[in-house]
């Protein structure tokens, strides 16, 4: 190459193959950028999805597990008698709906009584529901029933679209002596959600609860 081409720099054929090159390569960094953005906003809404389900769903563990307790059922010893007013009928642990909503009750205070409903304090009733695609939860002084209008949601509807919530009761009686039973009750959960701007991101959760407190039956 001579000193005069040396001078001249690039020749136009060079230049266009330089953008075109660098024109690939700035394609090609765009393309990962996209996907890398496209990866981690999924990443956001599922993880978004799981913790609302997840906290869900172990609110509804959590309660269903204690259901029944009586804090003077060692009054009951050697009578031969039930008198847990939180397994009387009317406030016993109930499935209805389809098996989409749960009633129970239990003595949270420990007190031994089962107050009446009010809505200034904890009246000890409680349940969980799907309605309108999403959970709800029964507060204090609201119709202790699956259908009344005045439940609360659990689940952010503008967030989560709640498609499917079942609760399946599964009882085992053993003998306690005579005609008495004594009743082992679990309770099965499923809880399918669904991004609601986002259909295609979902997530089904399933629990075994087995509730503690047994129902002596006379």
């Amino acid at each position: 190459m001579t000193q005069r081409q040396k001078m001249l720099g690039f020749t136009l054929p060079e230049l266009l193959v330089a953008l075109v090159v660098n024109a690939i390569l700035f394609t090609a960094l765009i393309s990962i950028f996209i996907v890398n953005i496209t990866h981690y906003n999924t990443i956001i809404k599922v993880n978004r999805l799981n913790q609302q389900l997840q906290a869900t769903m172990q609110l509804m563990v959590n309660d269903i597990r204690r259901a029944g307790y009586w804090a003077n059922a060692n009054n009951d010893i050697g009578t031969n008698q039930n008198n847990n007013p939180f397994m009387a009928s009317g406030v016993d642990l109930t499935i209805g709906a389809s098996n989409t909503c749960i009633l129970f009750a239990y003595d949270k205070n420990s007190s031994g009584t089962l107050p009446s409903i009010g809505s200034s304090s904890d009246d000890e009733r409680y349940g969980y529901r799907l309605t309108g695609n999403a959970v709800q939860s029964r507060p204090w002084g609201a119709s202790f029933n699956c259908t009344g209008t005045d439940w609360e949601n659990v689940t952010d509807p503008n967030l989560v679209t709640v498609t499917a919530l079942t609760f399946t009761l599964t009882t085992q009686n053993m003998s306690a002596g005579g005609t008495s039973t004594i009743s082992l009750r679990s309770v099965d959960i499923t809880l399918t959600g669904q991004l609601t701007d986002d259909a295609t991101v979902t997530k089904t959760l399933t629990e075994h609860v087995r509730i503690r407190n047994d129902k002596f039956n006379p």
